[in-house]
């Protein structure tokens, strides 16, 4: 007797998503059924069975391998790396005089590793400084182990970095200096799997950097991975996310850090913990509350340029701009402050909706709104924003708003909610 089939979004792909914690998109579904088709009996029940059992542990893997999203580049968003550099590790290396733990959660083929290893370096951090990577892929992993990088690669390192902490060992292909790869681990984990990893002596870790990972998870397991990132981090830790992850409602186990390019979500103090050696945010002069500057402010054009993406200093130098958006720009700032709380004002949807009747190509307040909306369980009208957030990114007609710097990867998180929220609210595509 045949094997019963499992078409379409069947319990095979169901038990990967709730393995990986991904909402998969129809490109991922597709990629699953081709590995499947070459398996003897892998559309069957029994299939799943074998991939529940330990004896499928290897094929499980190479089914994630297939999903696994392991596009990632050395000092990628910039704006917010310099937020980074100057509001978190600065203060950190001033205050702590100790080796600092850092921990890269996702690091696909290890870019982000060098990337904060080489920060650390140039701050002059304590030499014992760390940073683990890990990643839900084996065979990023196998390739983060060599922390070795094209020349394409370090596009966006400026000569005299790339010559400082990088050697060449070949044609075009250049690794860390030794001292700096020996700062370096790395480790298979999947971040819905317990217990998530610790820094050395069992300790917190000082900065977890999370970024464009939580973008494919599913709202829960999105909630539950940050919960237990956040119990990972020390007492004086920062969580980074990326720009398109903000959290709507700051779980009680943090607290959400603003500056002007960047959220930071600090662990939160225990009420009556002491204070004394937490080390203040540096150079946060004025900071801005809503995760934006001022409005009407201009961004110094000493910002590096991304090199892919435009960054701060890069983008076309826009005229005094006047009426409707300034005016939108201070509804988005005022929205985004609200989101960025411990508990989401009602009103942030209506503002969000005034700012757009303002400025109808404003595609990051638009999926904003879309996240508000569909935390609310709203998701028809969150499809919608969602949809005209991507169209207005698509056809070039979105403005870049400084918080949101980067509409290309704005772009790909648009997407995948849309296909998220159709997924989970059974709404027919359009």
């Amino acid at each position: 007797m045949a094997p019963p089939a499992l078409p379409g979004f069947g319990p095979i792909h169901a038990y990967v998503a709730r393995r990986t914690g991904m909402a998969l998109s129809d490109l991922q579904c597709r990629r699953l059924d081709e590995k499947l088709a070459t398996r003897p009996g892998g559309l069957s029940a029994y299939y799943l069975l074998h991939l529940q059992s330990p004896a499928g542990a290897a094929d499980m893997a190479e089914l994630i391998d297939a999903i696994s999203v392991q596009k990632t580049e050395l000092f990628r968003d910039e704006p917010q790396l310099a937020a980074l550099r100057t509001h978190v590790l600065e203060p950190l290396v001033a205050k702590l005089h100790r080796p600092l733990r850092l921990w890269s959660a996702g690091c696909a083929t290890g870019e982000e590793v060098a990337t904060l290893l080489v920060m650390l370096a140039e701050l002059g951090a304590d030499p014992g400084s760390t940073v683990l990577g890990t990643d839900i892929s084996e065979s990023a992993i196998t390739r983060a182990r060599e922390l070795c990088f094209t020349a394409e690669q370090l596009q966006r390192v400026s000569p005299p970095v790339r010559d400082r902490w990088f050697v060449p060992v070949g044609p075009g292909r250049f690794t860390l200096v030794g001292h700096l790869k020996e700062r370096a681990s790395f480790a298979c984990h999947n971040l819905m799997d317990s217990p998530y990893p610790t820094a050395a002596e069992g300790q917190g870790f000082d900065v977890i950097a999370c970024r464009n990972v939580l973008i494919y998870f599913t709202p829960e397991s999105f909630e539950r991975v940050v919960v237990a990132l956040a119990g990972r981090l020390a007492p004086e830790g920062m969580l980074m996310l990326s720009a398109a992850e903000p959290l709507l409602r700051a779980p009680p186990e943090l607290r959400t850090v603003r500056c002007d390019q960047a959220f930071f979500y600090a662990r939160a103090q225990e009420r009556g913990a002491s204070t004394v050696g937490t080390p203040v945010l540096g150079a946060l002069k004025k900071p801005s509350y809503s995760g934006l500057p001022a409005v009407g402010s201009r961004q110094g054009s000493e910002t590096a340029t991304s090199g892919r993406f435009p960054a701060v200093g890069a983008t076309k130098p826009a005229p005094e701009e006047s009426g409707p958006h300034v005016e939108a720009d201070a509804l988005f700032a005022k929205a985004l402050e609200w989101a960025g709380g411990s508990e989401a004002s009602p009103h942030t949807a209506d503002t969000l909706r005034r700012c757009l009747a303002l400025d109808p190509d404003l595609a990051a307040a638009r999926y904003l709104l879309g996240m508000v909306l569909e935390q609310e369980g709203a998701l028809a009208e969150a499809a919608e924003e969602y949809r005209r957030a991507l169209r207005s990114l698509e056809e070039g007609r979105a403005r870049t708003t400084p918080f949101f710097l980067n509409n290309a990867r704005l772009q790909v998180a648009c997407a995948r909610a849309v296909e998220r929220v159709e997924r989970a609210g059974s709404l027919p595509p359009r």
